[in-house]
């Protein structure tokens, strides 16, 4: 069956209450045009590791993707894509070539190059990662370009959630939205993400990249809870707090973030459990710490 053919049935399918068609994402050709003034540079980065700890794991490939995009929110187009292996100094674990199909030979030898690394991403507006908590902190051990960058999160800063769309993994979120691809490799994650960043919401019909930008410029506090006794902890959990061992080197606290306008009302339910010895913290955030080990 070839291609016009399948398409031909996918429509049929459509038409049909019985039937939900999912489409192979294709990776949308570079952008080759003149750009116009005033647009933005947005990074999409996409990581692998041996782990889920920054402090003992390591990056094992990196994908980028760098596109334009104006201050509403409208992408234009992806203009570079960056690939590339790392030979750990470990050997890559067996759960983790498992989930990812990266093995030991495949990253043999290789290298990320900082000054390509840092070529790619200096002329960002913004840094894009679903999952950004995660991957921040891997990327800033990585590379210190990483650093200084706004970053913004379309797991976490997008309400999927309300949308109807129930999962965050980026697998399901494109399922939720009628394509898959070629999950766990960094670079198809890329793709994956700027097609979902163009697309409305399930719900709302906004476009995804706009609402995320509007999370992202917002500016918020963390609120950290030092000195609270154990009796309280499913109260804080079930206010959205969440507890930090202190391994990181921040606090070993329950915190929460919260608008900037929500903080009077969040002090006060910190007084109201009545233990004088909570030491509530606020601290600023913004796209330029949020997700990075540097917050507290």
């Amino acid at each position: 069956m070839d291609r016009f053919e399948a398409e031909l049935h996918a429509i049929a399918l459509q038409g049909s209450p019985h039937y939900r068609v999912l489409r192979k994402l294709d990776r949308r050709p570079l952008y080759e045009w003149p750009l116009p003034d005033k647009v933005k540079i947005g990074v999409i980065v996409d990581t692998e590791t041996t782990g889920l700890d920054p402090h003992e794991n390591e990056i094992i490939e990196l994908g980028m993707l760098r596109f334009a995009y104006t201050a509403s929110g409208t992408i234009l187009g992806p203009l570079a894509e960056f690939h590339s292996f790392r030979e750990p100094s470990r050997p890559i674990p067996r759960h983790i070539t498992q989930l990812t199909g990266i093995t030991d030979e495949m990253v043999a030898g290789q290298r990320i190059d900082d000054d390509a690394v840092r070529d790619f991403v200096g002329s960002a507006d913004l840094v894009i990662a679903h999952n950004a908590a995660f991957d921040r902190r891997f990327c800033e051990r990585l590379n210190t370009v990483f650093i200084d960058k706004a970053w913004a999160c379309s797991m976490s800063q997008v309400p999927w959630r309300e949308e109807g769309v129930e999962g965050t993994k980026l697998f399901y979120v494109a399922y939720q939205q009628a394509f898959w691809f070629e999950g766990h490799r960094a670079l198809d994650d890329c793709y994956a993400l700027l097609e979902l960043l163009e697309m409305p919401l399930p719900r709302s019909h906004a476009i995804t990249m706009t609402t995320l930008l509007d999370a992202a410029r917002r500016e918020t506090r963390k609120i950290w809870a030092i000195g609270t006794p154990f009796e309280v902890k499913d109260r804080l959990r079930e206010r959205g707090y969440r507890w930090n061992a202190g391994q990181d080197g921040r606090y070993r606290a329950w915190h929460r973030e919260v608008d900037v306008d929500q903080v009077e009302a969040e002090l006060c339910f910190l007084e109201d459990l009545d233990f004088p010895e909570i030491a509530p913290l606020v601290t600023a955030v913004d796209a330029y710490i949020r997700f990075s080990d540097r917050l507290f």
